[in-house]
């Protein structure tokens, strides 16, 4: 690998300690033999989905966060409908929140009605309760055990317009992603997943990657990022579309600029969380002077999910730069060891700084301002220290209470360019506060539901508790002595 080309870092030793350490950091081995083909955007992602399910014989199986009443989402439906109606088998998992509209208004029926089997990812019960946390935020497809699509792209229309990145996968890998979605499938209850013999996957080319199958508090990406920020000598340009690091990201990712790691980031410039950008720029300026170098997008949404470290490694997913990603969700990425793809992508940033405005250091206060030229104007060379970096967003309202908290309590320090982010913050939570005196009902009433809710989801569970103890008990004592 690149990260191991100078002086002690090429010993043998450091080598296999380093991949040691990036594959107990990863939960992934590193598997050889693979086909990786990087698709940018919708139009080549969306049609390379249809043509490998039109030609499926045996099995499709789909886990997607986002499957959506549109245009797209029917076109994809309907082919399910018509493979499965063929005797093809057609499994589909769906998250009930990236969902619930579909799911509450009968999207999916008609799949049910032509013989799809399909299980639906926490959705509110009173056994389950409500559980909004931990979603599964996985995009993945694939075609009778050959093929496999991982990305940031959903199925919906939405996504025609956006920015955004996936692959075509084929070879030994396949075996973990099939295993990935087994394992989730079986999660959502129900028994375990039965499928028709398949042939095992088979070398098909020479890419060597690491399938990263994210579960809620494993943290494998997080700590692959990490040592990666660490790993870093020229190069490590991220795209992320909800970035909201931690404070020990952020400290690495300082810390690579410093030492002369080239450090990049491209964010959205107006996201389809509308009050990200917003909450996300009071993380700028830490960032900018440490060196790190930031991007907006100028497009509509930018929602990739890719990075590209030195010359060899690459990462294609859907984990966000974000706590939920790293620890509450289920994800699926993979990182890719390969000169080639690591190139593409790099080519495929540049490009995109095209469509992007730099963040810079301007001003007499140094405030964090969009600069007059873009990036692709004036090419700057690796390893050059630059005045810009990082944020975006996330999507939980809550990350908006750490990054206050984080202010009024001074653990972080806070700039007066930041007034207008804050003022913004303070007036919504001033309007919320006026509304809510004005109408107290807007806040009791939803928590009055959450409680009632709550309690009987308990109370349900606790006689679910009680009967099977006493079925332990009946099936343990012994029969009664007639004599």
């Amino acid at each position: 690998m690149a990260f191991f080309h100078h002086h002690s870092a090429s010993s043998p030793l450091f080598r296999q300690m380093a991949e040691q350490a990036l594959a107990r950091s990863a939960g992934a081995p590193l598997v050889a033999g693979n086909q990786v083909d990087v698709l940018f955007d919708a139009a080549a992602n969306f049609a390379a989905w249809l043509d490998a399910i039109r030609q499926a014989k045996r099995v499709v199986q789909v886990e997607m966060y986002l499957f959506a009443n549109d245009d797209f989402g029917r076109q994809l439906r309907a082919l399910l409908c018509d493979k499965a109606r063929a005797g093809v088998q057609v499994y589909l998992l769906y998250d009930w929140l990236g969902c619930w509209r579909e799911h509450y208004r009968g999207f999916f029926k008609p799949l049910q009605q032509a013989g799809a089997q399909l299980r639906v990812w926490q959705a509110p019960g009173l056994t389950r309760g409500l559980r909004l946390l931990g979603r599964d935020h996985r995009k993945l497809i694939i075609v009778d055990g050959e093929l496999a699509f991982i990305g940031g792209l959903c199925a919906s229309s939405r996504w025609n317009d956006w920015r955004d990145t996936g692959l075509r996968l084929a070879g030994p890998l396949l075996a973990d992603a099939m295993a990935a979605f087994a394992d989730s499938w079986e999660q959502c209850g129900g028994g375990p997943l039965t499928l028709p013999p398949l042939p095992a996957p088979e070398n098909r080319g020479s890419i060597a990657a690491r399938l990263i199958a994210t579960t809620p508090a494993t943290a494998n990406l997080m700590r692959l990022d990490l040592l990666i920020a660490g790993f870093a000598r020229e190069r490590l340009w991220l795209t992320d579309a909800y970035f909201m690091g931690t404070s020990a990201y952020l400290t690495a990712l300082q810390h690579a600029a410093r030492d002369g790691v080239d450090v990049r980031l491209l964010v959205p410039r107006a996201s389809d969380i509308a009050w990200i950008a917003t909450v996300s720029r009071t993380q700028y300026r830490p960032l900018l002077e440490a060196g790190v170098r930031v991007f907006e997008w100028n497009g509509p949404m930018v929602h990739a999910k890719t990075a590209v470290a030195d010359e060899r490694w690459a990462r294609i997913g859907s984990s966000n730069l974000n706590l939920s990603s790293w620890l509450a969700n289920r994800e699926i990425d993979l990182a890719i060891e390969d000169a080639g793809v690591a190139d593409t992508m790099a080519q495929r940033f540049l490009h995109d700084l095209d469509n992007a405005t730099e963040i810079v250091l301007g001003g007499q206060r140094r405030r964090p301002v969009p600069a007059r030229t873009r990036a692709r104007q004036q090419r700057l060379p690796l390893r050059q220290q630059a005045a810009v970096s990082a944020a975006a967003a996330a999507r939980q309202a809550a990350r908006i209470g750490v990054v206050l908290d984080s202010a009024v309590r001074g653990t972080r320090d806070v700039d007066d360019s930041e007034a207008s982010a804050f003022l913004s913050i303070g007036l919504v939570l001033l309007l919320l506060a006026i509304a809510i005196s004005v109408f107290p009902y807007l806040a009791a009433l939803p928590l009055t539901a959450l409680l009632l809710f709550a309690a009987a989801s308990v109370l349900l569970r606790a006689w679910q508790l009680y009967r099977r103890r006493l079925k332990k008990k009946q099936h343990l004592s012994p029969p009664p002595d007639k004599h």
